[in-house]
């Protein structure tokens, strides 16, 4: 398998997850602006945990 194969197959698979997710908050009630501050919460943990990675060196 190539490496833009692997990339390719990377990103399709990250879309469908994201679609996934999106639908079930959608489903579960969830308004765009929820969804947005969830992505944002979600995106600030991602945030945190590099931070502590980089200081724990």
């Amino acid at each position: 398998m190539t490496y833009e194969h692997s990339d390719e197959l990377y990103l399709n698979r990250n879309k469908s997850v994201a679609k996934s997710f999106y639908r079930q908050l959608k489903g579960e009630g969830f308004t765009h602006q929820q969804i947005i501050e969830l992505s944002t919460t979600l995106l600030d943990l991602v945030t945190e945990d590099l931070r502590e990675e980089v200081h724990q060196g």
